[in-house]
């Protein structure tokens, strides 16, 4: 009897772990629920936001039209700032508020490459039905930029009255950047000193290299002793006294 009161309290000790166990972990199956029940509220707020402002492309009662008035040749002048007029015609019967404009450079290689965003701009401005506006845009090409072709993409954004939104491509074509005149005649300039600056050393090089050969020339000529057919003129040469005077002693006697 004393043994079966010993071994009582082990077993309300072991029931007493096991419903802490099962209460944490239908704590943690609530919580993991809520989690989840959040979660999916969330995405499906995101899906609505997103349906709600989505793109469904250029309207077919809108035509638009682009102009580059300084540059019609489309060959844009580095560090420049580049103006579009970009034309807007309502043909429908619904008016139009037309909400940003923007563009990019892309390689002309693979067009998903952006090699520059332009800043948005948005003018909302309405366009109503039957009506033209012409709205203008200008973006600034970096200066850093390598003259070359790229591809120019400018879009425009507008929407209805039922806030229904709209996206046409403006201008999705090949440009060409060029270098200005100020930094071609810079380069030039540049490329005049630098030549001049290499015939300069160069000369002085070859001055420098003659002026060498030369002395040693003269040293070796000078080190050289005299020869010839007359070196026995020479009396340091060949050792006879040397005569002072060149006339003759009279002898004593008459010619007859």
């Amino acid at each position: 009897h004393y043994h079966l009161l010993r071994q009582r309290p082990k077993i309300r000790t072991r029931k007493m772990r096991g419903r802490a166990s099962a209460i944490f972990l239908l704590g943690l199956l609530v919580v993991a629920l809520a989690d989840d029940n959040a979660g999916a509220e969330d995405a499906q707020e995101e899906v609505q936001e997103e349906a709600e402002y989505s793109v469904v492309g250029p309207s077919d009662t809108v035509q638009t039209t682009v102009l580059f008035p300084d540059f019609p040749d489309k060959k844009f002048v580095q560090a420049e700032i580049i103006e579009v007029l970009c034309g807007f015609k309502n043909v429908g019967e619904k008016s139009y508020n037309v909400t940003s404009i923007k563009g990019s450079l892309n390689s002309p290689y693979d067009y998903s490459m952006y090699i520059q965003n332009f800043t948005e701009q948005s003018p909302f401005s309405e366009i109503k039905v039957g009506e033209e506006g012409t709205l203008s845009y200008r973006f600034y090409p970096d200066p850093a930029l390598e003259p070359r072709d790229y591809v120019l993409s400018l879009t425009v954004d507008y929407e209805d009255a039922e806030k229904e939104q709209y996206r046409s491509v403006l201008f999705n074509s090949t440009i060409e950047i060029i270098e200005s005149q100020s930094s071609l005649e810079s380069r030039t300039f540049f490329g005049r000193i630098l030549t001049l600056v290499f015939l300069a050393l160069l000369g002085g090089v070859g001055y420098y290299g003659y002026k060498k050969f030369a002395s040693k020339k003269r040293s070796k000529s000078d080190v050289k002793a005299p020869s010839g057919a007359n070196e026995w003129l020479d009396p340091t040469l060949t050792g006879a006294p040397r005569r002072v005077g060149s006339g003759k002693k009279g002898s004593g006697k008459k010619s007859s």
